[in-house]
């Protein structure tokens, strides 16, 4: 599931073809906008809530959500793209850009930059534990578990899993109809699998000790519970293993993921800033207040 764009920093520019539509949601908690990008999410997440009322919230939020991108998603997305983040132009080659070329996209077109900058960014991220895109190691995933949170359609996941050489690959969804839609696009390789699973509970889903890399692209800041999701995160990675998350993010987005990595052990490998890459390549612009980050977090062993 991709994340929110215009509630959090981040629209279609004007060049662009696309209308900006408010969406207003029944609670007065569920503030958020969708984008022709199609992404839904509320911007005040990080608010505290009783610990009942916080469940309910969680599980309102948790229901709207998969209704929204079960109806909207699919007119919104170019139907033809199915890497479907804002990309990042880091000037570099991505490795076989072939393998996510898909028919009848022209080149330069739209969904064309989706799917090649949006591959370089699934790129940088499974190749750059530091701080710099100096610090690259091209075999950081190869023969490991990686775990994807919020896949949707699967493309992105799909490309790591081929030229990283991964040796298992579970890419989840908590939208039965992504799930779906990954299966049938990409599930005849080897050691990829798109699963049903929820962000929030991903220790009631996998075991302890499992995994040796939780990625998530641009779905974070939109969880309703930052803090269920990091912990999650450290149940499943193996001692060593690394947390990887790039989102645009307010202050307070940041902040709660950072408390969450040092309450539960995590250290910080990289905290780096790819606004200006992600607005270069034209999908998407940084508004002020919001940055789009990278962060590599280590479970320590």
């Amino acid at each position: 599931m991709p994340a929110a764009l215009a509630a959090r920093g981040l629209v279609p520019p004007a060049a662009l073809p696309g209308v900006l539509h408010r969406v207003t949601c029944s609670s007065s908690q569920l503030r958020c906008l969708a984008t022709d990008a199609g992404k839904l999410a509320t911007d005040d997440s990080s608010t505290p809530a009783e610990p009942v009322a916080n469940l309910a919230s969680q599980s309102l939020w948790a229901r709207f959500v998969k209704w929204s991108y079960r109806n909207f998603s699919g007119r919104l997305y170019p139907e033809k793209a199915d890497i479907c983040n804002c990309g990042a132009d880091l000037g570099m080659q991505i490795p076989r850009p072939d393998l996510v070329e898909r028919e009848g996209i022209k080149k330069q077109s739209k969904e064309w930059r989706m799917q090649m900058y949006g591959a370089a960014l699934y790129w940088h991220m499974a190749t750059t534990p530091g701080e710099t895109a100096r610090e690259v190691n091209l075999e950081m995933m190869k023969d490991k578990d990686v775990l994807e949170v919020a896949c949707f359609r699967g493309g992105g996941s799909r490309y790591l899993a081929e030229v990283t050489g991964t040796r298992k690959y579970v890419a989840t969804d908590n939208v039965q109809e992504h799930v779906d839609i990954c299966k049938r696009l990409h599930s005849d390789l080897p050691g990829l699998n798109f699963e049903l699973a929820d962000a929030l509970e991903l220790p009631n889903r996998y075991p302890s000790d499992s995994f040796d890399f939780v990625l998530c692209i641009q779905a974070a800041a939109q969880f309703s519970d930052l803090r269920a999701f990091v912990h999650g995160a450290f149940h499943v990675l193996r001692p060593g293993g690394r947390l990887l998350i790039a989102d645009a993010l307010t202050r307070d987005n940041l902040k709660g993921i950072l408390d969450s990595l040092d309450e539960v052990g995590f250290v910080m490998e990289a905290n780096t800033d790819l606004s200006r890459a992600v607005h270069a390549v034209g999908l998407c612009k940084v508004l002020k207040g919001v940055s789009y980050l990278r962060i590599v977090a280590r479970k320590v062993e």
